[in-house]
């Protein structure tokens, strides 16, 4: 048993049993520390020790912290022995990961029974030029890209190993320490028979081998440079086709596609001119190779553009192409490198998927791209930042704070623009009118106020309350605004007169949140009382009542186009509900305290959710947590989107408001498969309509269901013809109509069988 010395603990590492991979530099260990490896180095030489101690002092930034992955096995410490000699380092141990090339290559995958799907190596592409991207930020090359280098997860996510094998830059004393290593297929023309020890590579050698990988993610397995030779003479090398530049789609066209080959037309658009850029023009200028960032681009909005087959649930093809691909092939060469199961011809409004068994499922997969960041930190109020709203144009942000102050900040600039004071306790939520020109605002005072935006001036203050005031919203026209109480009320306020139009009872607790529906038919609210009820603003009737929370529902937020309610709460989840029909869709786990407010995006992709300190994008399609900011100390109570989706603003208890800025609001929706509904528990009120849509929870069975059936109007044919029999022919013709009427019975209940 060997034991060494971490020198950045000065702890014990022992290795433990055999070596559970061993190449030319050094064989890996277990170690008794859970979560780490050991690499111990056959060769232990001044120049690695250098190397290394330069890596742990200059760590690229992880750019997945926030999905708790490790990207890449960085060195984390020197490992010494007895006599002190470094022999190798301490690295993070990558779990349930696969070989890339176990999962991409067709034959492999089928033997280790792993279930993927073509979205999930888009989306593995992706993350892998975004890891890569991140890499070279830092100033780093990867230098040996291959598949054997690269792991992924089942959510798509990659991790780099062997990164001791990086050409690392000293940004001290400038001195490179080199990548000693290349692999056949995947070295740029450039520097094929090159020696390696003598060059400083540059990120630009990089994008011909992530160009390579991301090939071979997205056609099976297949490598750019095998096709059919139309020269006379044997098909060159591998690395005498890429000296040369020779590749499928080279305008000589040398090479051809054979019939197994997946054409290059059938993915997006801008995949395709990445490939081209890098193959053809990178060949003659190196500098014309897409960057990790451009593949970061392209892939993303070819994720976006998948759409999933109507005849296969395991078939994915860009909407550019416009049809099946894999449908095709499969019809074609009886081989299909994405088997599934047949959809039924009739199918929900919410795709069902199969319940067989998946060794590597795909329904967890994400993606790793950066998402935006921090704009401004907004520092003003003495006390929590209970309500946040933009003005309509998108140029003014309003803070309701515990501080019972209302303060209007310029979002372009982060600058204070002025103070409205006038309540005497905590403001507790802020509105705009929909024309910009108003601002109402609510308080523990137990009333709300209407504020002239362009002076500055209380307008006038609206009182009937007897308690105080949680939530305001005005309605789509801006004729009403509505307000929410710990009395447990609604009422509605008439904004021109001031007057009260009408009082809403029906909670049995405090209405903590109301939103108006995008059309303003509807109000919903919140309360503490764990349920969700939808009013009826005209009638001021209860229409329905939402029940599925186990504790108090805190924020409520309609979908731009009114068909879903997000519903947060202290229970620690979001339910996502469906207005029309009025069932759950589905519920969304991942924050670690309670969900205190939920927005949508504009464009209705995106969800965003806060909760004692985070902030969390949500697939809404998928259902699925896209990325976690983290930027507050405190409970994140309220958060507001700018009418452009470009930013998002947060308030919190910290006292501060936060403007994030989003690269894509969407870039990371519409990859997965659409949530499925789950059966809700809805309470109706007896004055209700009843429900004459309910959710679908499975594919319905095929049935007859109407008079005008093929089948039904066959039997009434038949039904004619032995009536008509009888009258004429008698007994004996009544008889034998009973027994043909007796055989399409018998085959009807077979059929149905």
């Amino acid at each position: 048993m060997t034991v060494l010395t971490c020198t950045s603990t000065r702890q014990s590492i022992t290795l433990l049993g055999e070596p559970i991979a061993d190449s030319g530099e050094g064989k890996v260990w277990r170690t008794n520390h859970n979560g780490y490896l050991a690499k111990i180095y056959h060769s232990p030489n001044p120049e690695r020790v250098q190397k290394l101690a330069v890596m742990i002092a200059h760590r690229p930034k992880e750019p997945n912290s926030h999905l708790n992955h490790i990207s890449f096995a960085w060195p984390k410490s020197v490992l010494k022995d007895a006599h002190g000699d470094c022999v190798g380092f301490l690295m993070p141990e990558i779990k349930e990961a696969k070989q890339l090339i176990d999962v991409y290559n067709p034959k492999k995958r089928k033997a280790l029974k792993l279930d993927v799907d073509w979205r999930f190596f888009h989306t593995t592409a992706l993350n892998i030029a975004s890891i890569i991207e991140a890499i070279h930020i830092s100033g780093y090359v990867v230098g040996d890209i291959k598949p054997q280098n690269i792991l992924v997860n089942d959510r798509a996510l990659p991790s780099i190993i062997d990164t001791d094998s990086f050409q690392v830059w000293n940004p001290k004393n400038n001195k490179v320490y080199r990548c000693l290593v290349g692999s056949e297929g995947f070295t740029p023309p450039e520097l094929i028979d090159k020696d390696f020890s003598s060059i400083d590579q540059t990120e630009v050698h990089d994008r011909f081998r992530l160009a390579v990988i991301i090939y071979q993610l997205l056609f099976g397995g297949q490598t750019p440079f095998a096709g059919k030779w139309t020269v006379t003479g044997e098909t060159p090398e591998t690395n005498e086709l890429i000296r040369q530049g020779l590749w499928l789609y080279t305008p000589n066209r040398l090479m051809q596609p054979v019939e197994r080959t997946i054409p290059l037309e059938i993915i997006h658009p801008e995949v395709q001119r990445c490939f081209l850029r890098c193959f053809n023009d990178g060949y003659k200028n190196s500098n014309l190779r897409p960057t990790a960032g451009d593949w970061v681009k392209a892939l993303r909005l070819a994720v976006n553009e998948l759409t999933i087959c109507g005849k296969v649930d395991s078939h994915y093809y860009s909407q550019t192409y416009g049809k099946c691909y894999w449908c095709d092939r499969s019809a074609k060469l009886s081989i299909d490198i994405f088997p599934g199961f047949a959809r039924p011809k009739q199918q929900s409004a919410f795709p069902v998927s199969t319940l067989q068994p998946k060794a590597f499922a795909t329904d967890n997969i994400i993606e790793n791209i950066p998402i935006g960041g921090q704009i401004h930190t907004l520092q003003g109020h003495s006390n929590y930042v209970n309500s946040i709203a933009f003005s309509p144009n998108g140029k003014m942000l309003a803070s309701g704070s515990r501080d019972s102050t209302i303060k209007l900040w310029d979002v372009t600039t982060g600058g204070q623009i002025r103070t409205l004071q006038g309540h005497s306790d905590s403001v507790n939520s802020v509105a705009y009118s929909p024309d910009g020109k108003i601002l109402a605002s609510g308080s523990y005072d137990k009333t709300i106020k209407l504020w002239d935006i362009g002076t500055g001036r209380e307008i006038y203050t609206l009182q009937g309350h007897s308690s105080w005031v949680f939530s305001i919203a005005y309605s789509p026209d801006g004729k009403i605004l509505a307000s929410g109480s710990t009395g447990t009320t609604i009422k509605f306020w008439d904004v021109t007169t001031g007057g009260q139009i009408r009082t809403l009872q029906g909670h049995s607790g405090f209405v903590l949140s109301i939103a108006f529906s995008p059309d303003g038919k509807i109000l919903a609210s919140g309360s503490y009382d764990k349920t969700i009820k939808l009013w009826n603003v005209g009638t001021g009737r209860e229409i329905y009542t939402f029940k599925g929370h186990s504790d108090c529902v805190c924020s409520i937020a309609f979908s731009p186009d009114g068909k879903i309610l997000a519903s947060g709460s202290y229970d620690e989840t979001i339910k996502l509900w469906d207005v029309t029909t009025r069932g759950q869709i589905c519920t969304m786990q991942g924050h670690s305290d309670s969900a205190i407010s939920v927005v949508f995006s504009p464009d209705g992709k995106t969800l965003v959710s806060g909760d004692c300190g985070d902030i969390k994008l949500w697939n809404v399609c998928t259902a699925r947590e896209i990325y976690t900011f983290k930027g507050h100390s405190d409970a994140v109570c309220s958060i507001a989107f700018s009418p452009d989706g470009k930013i998002f603003a947060s308030g919190s208890y910290d006292k501060t408001i936060n403007i994030w800025q989003l690269i894509s609001s969407s870039s990371n929706t519409a990859t997965l498969s659409p949530i499925k509904p789950t059966q809700s528990n809805v309470s109706q009120p007896a004055d209700s309509t009843p429900n004459t849509q309910p959710v679908i929870t499975q594919p319905p069975t095929t049935s007859i269901t109407t008079s005008n059936s093929p089948f039904l109007l066959w039997v009434k044919l038949v039904v004619g013809i032995g009536l008509f029999a009888c009258l004429v022919g008698g007994w004996s013709a009544m008889l034998a109509w009973l027994g043909f009427v007796l055989l399409l019975f018998c085959i009807s209940l077979a059929e149905g069988k």
